[in-house]
């Protein structure tokens, strides 16, 4: 059975702009919106039904053992990325977005398009889900 609740990731160098945004994404979703600071800070579990994880690029850009993702984006189904007027796509060579890009899970958007356009992204990336979430690693992010 496929679940219908994305596990997204809200990366934007505007803090407002992208706490708003993820805000709007949790609440259209009815899933919960997690500060990435939080979530390192306090190493808790993800939530099985779905999140919106939001966070500033470097926050999630640190390697995590050797090598590893944070479970957070390990899991993700979408890394949505709001870039400014002035972006380039060179600022935001980082790993994470690299490695997102590099398999297509990697959805960048100016920080004023409509929520609409985000949303449609979001359902094509589920249904093209062909199973459940897997379960996260023990431990939290």
């Amino acid at each position: 059975m496929v679940s219908a609740a994305p596990r997204l990731v809200v990366i934007g160098a505007d803090d407002g702009v992208r706490l708003a945004r993820a805000a709007r994404l949790a609440g259209h979703y009815g899933i919960p919106r997690l500060p990435a600071a939080d979530l390192l800070l306090r190493r808790q579990p993800l939530p099985a039904g779905g999140y919106v994880i939001d966070s500033a690029p470097q926050l999630l850009d640190a390697e995590r053992g050797i090598g590893g993702l944070r479970p957070a984006l390990a899991f993700a189904d979408l890394v949505v990325l709001l870039h400014g007027e002035e972006w380039t796509g060179a600022d935001e060579a980082r790993r994470v977005l690299r490695y997102y890009e590099a398999r297509g899970m990697l959805a960048a958007f100016p920080p004023d398009a409509p929520d609409g356009d985000l949303i449609v992204a979001v359902d094509a990336v589920l249904r093209g889900r062909t199973e459940d979430p897997p379960e996260g690693p023990d431990g939290g992010p």
